[in-house]
């Protein structure tokens, strides 16, 4: 009977660690996904999310089955064992360095520039966006961009500190006045997406947005010609 009973607890738990698994494998943890980076930071979300599983069911799982079976011998101490320690410090520990080590490789993967990325600069004042095609000179309040071209966006800003994030995109970014920074993105498809400021700046601060606009390169080079 205790056997029965401690097979049916361990069965139940590695049953809530594979639906656990499932759940966080199959369930994508941002809204959408409209660039190379975004997919990239999807990914090693899963991939945390399922450490994060992991870890906790199955700590869960030995502590329900170390209570139960510990009842059921009818032991009211429990032993120490030196080796099973230092696998419980040892594994974390290991554990963490491979997490440091994937995450610096997926940081460097997703802010590594492109050496052929177009390069638009970005000026954020109270209470909208500016966007500028270096290249071809072109001025605009809507950021287009083509499918599959890398994009250098430079930011700046003229007032106060402003934050640039399109949810699709993954990621947000500062726009710092009397400093730049940048953010590289390589759009997946086309659509019409949002942009707002995602850093409280005045009181015009909830209607500070922008339309992103992401068309075929044809298309794209099409309305960059128009716009000259």
């Amino acid at each position: 009977m205790r056997e029965r009973t401690i097979l049916l607890i361990t069965l139940l738990g590695l049953g809530l660690l594979a639906v656990g698994v499932a759940v966080v494998v199959v369930v994508e943890p941002l809204p959408e996904i409209a660039t190379v980076e975004a997919q990239l930071l999807s990914q090693g979300l899963k991939i945390f999310f399922g450490i994060a599983a992991v870890v906790f069911l199955g700590v869960e799982g030995l502590l329900v089955f170390a209570s139960v079976r510990g009842h059921l011998q009818g032991k009211s101490q429990a032993q120490v064992s030196s080796g099973l320690e230092m696998v419980w410090i040892g594994l974390p520990a290991v554990l963490v360095a491979v997490i440091v080590i994937y995450s610096v490789n997926l940081l460097s993967d997703i802010e590594a520039p492109a050496s052929d990325a177009m390069v638009v600069t970005v000026t954020a004042r109270q209470f909208e966006w500016e966007f500028y095609y270096v290249d071809a000179a072109v001025s605009s309040d809507t950021l287009v961009l083509p499918v599959g071209k890398p994009v250098e966006l430079l930011f700046t800003s003229a007032d106060v500190i402003h934050s640039f994030w399109v949810p699709a995109f993954g990621e947000k970014i500062d726009a710092v006045p009397d400093m730049v920074t940048s953010l590289t993105v390589t759009p997946l498809k086309t659509g019409i997406f949002r942009g707002v400021c995602a850093e409280l700046c005045g009181a015009g601060h909830e209607t500070m947005q922008a339309d992103v606009l992401i068309q075929d390169p044809a298309v794209f080079e099409a309305w960059l010609t128009s716009s000259r």
